[in-house]
């Protein structure tokens, strides 16, 4: 399956009232993927989704499902996504097998396969015996993985997770990472809209990332790295670094020397003065901009994102 956004534009409002969400935003993505959606609070991504999932029209462009800008209306279409929406819904006084099935059955799934597939992923999600207890019964956790398994217990091709994360400790965290990894695998296309940025370093292939509803960053996790890489270095603590000629600063961690570079310098600058040194050292990698603070930068001089970092809500 492959998706495409050309150009697509969606406001809300009328007047001095209207607030555009999404600005001539355009992007492709394919099966056998994770795709990330990055953006602050307030930038565009739900309605991003609503829009990729024909929940809402854009005003102007068009969304291509395999080249086909109706297809994505389609009965059968709808029926091939598993959607997990940031505002969560399960039925409280239901029991977890019944939501499951009832959830399979609007899309069209047999109930005696989906029954089957449920307690698969009871199992693998550490709920087998909760599959008769009530919604109400479970933790916050409990509940965050059976809508992760209502999501996907149909077998979909499009995957599309809205802060699949939240509720969940480190041991299940890891649980639901190995699940979207295995999605990939399967040859699916996963989206995934996060603010956990660990997460999308380990699982992206690539990435949107939207700011108060334009695009500001798209395309390999890889690349966008690489291209926002600060010339540092990693060295072990007992390098001898000190007075050469290339080093702007050095900060210290528990990882080691971070050694930052003048500008104009590179790292076959930093390997020539300390082989021309003799200074020793064991260790020597590059220090890789993690996504968190390419996020950081690229938005963070935006009122909505400082307000929202400060823990103010607007």
């Amino acid at each position: 399956m492959e998706i495409e956004l050309q150009n697509v534009c969606k406001t809300y409002g009328r007047g001095a009232n209207q607030k555009v969400a999404v600005d001539n935003v355009s992007w492709k993505s394919g099966g056998g993927e994770i795709f990330g959606l990055l953006g602050p609070n307030g930038a565009g991504k739900t309605t991003m989704i609503r829009m990729m999932l024909d929940i809402i029209r854009p005003d102007s462009g068009q969304i291509l499902l395999n080249g086909d800008p109706a297809a994505n209306r389609t009965i059968d279409f709808k029926r091939r996504i598993g959607y997990l929406p940031e505002e969560r819904g399960l039925y409280q006084k239901r029991k977890v097998m019944d939501v499951l099935l009832y959830f399979a059955a609007l899309k069209g799934f047999d109930r005696a396969a989906a029954r089957i597939k449920a307690m698969e992923l009871l199992e693998r999600f550490e709920l087998a015996d909760c599959a008769n207890k009530k919604i109400h019964d479970l933790s916050k956790g409990m509940g965050q993985k059976i809508q992760i398994a209502s999501c996907v217990l149909h077998d979909p091709d499009l995957v599309v997770l809205d802060e699949p994360f939240s509720g969940l400790d480190p041991v299940n965290t890891r649980l639901i990472r190995e699940t979207i990894l295995d999605l990939r695998a399967a040859g699916k296309l996963v989206f995934l809209s996060t603010h956990m940025m660990a997460e999308v370093e380990a699982l992206c292939d690539r990435i949107f990332m939207i700011n108060d509803g334009k695009q500001v960053l798209y395309g390999s996790l890889d690349e966008i790295r690489k291209s926002y890489t600060r010339y540092e270095v990693l060295m072990d603590h007992d390098a001898e670094t000190g007075g050469l000629d290339c080093i702007e600063s050095i900060t210290r961690s528990a990882q080691g020397q971070c050694i930052k570079l003048k500008n104009g310098r590179s790292m076959h600058d930093l390997m020539q003065e300390l082989a021309a040194g003799k200074r020793n050292f064991r260790r020597f990698e590059e220090a890789r901009m993690p996504i968190e603070d390419i996020f950081v930068e690229v938005v963070g001089k935006a009122p909505e994102y400082k307000a929202t970092a400060a823990g103010v809500t607007t």
